[in-house]
């Protein structure tokens, strides 16, 4: 089991607790860079053509 809190402004408020346990089916990771990148460019970089 693993616990998350991600805050998104420089920690001054944090998002709820996820649980994440290691009998869930996962995502296969896209990259290698760790968080991977949702901004506008990088998200449009992974949409297929």
């Amino acid at each position: 089991m693993m616990t998350l809190r991600v805050s998104r402004d420089g920690g001054k408020t944090y998002g709820p607790v996820r649980v994440v346990r290691s009998t869930e089916p996962l995502s296969p990771v896209e990259t290698s860079a760790w968080p991977p990148c949702r901004c506008a460019r990088c998200a449009s970089a992974r949409q297929p053509r």
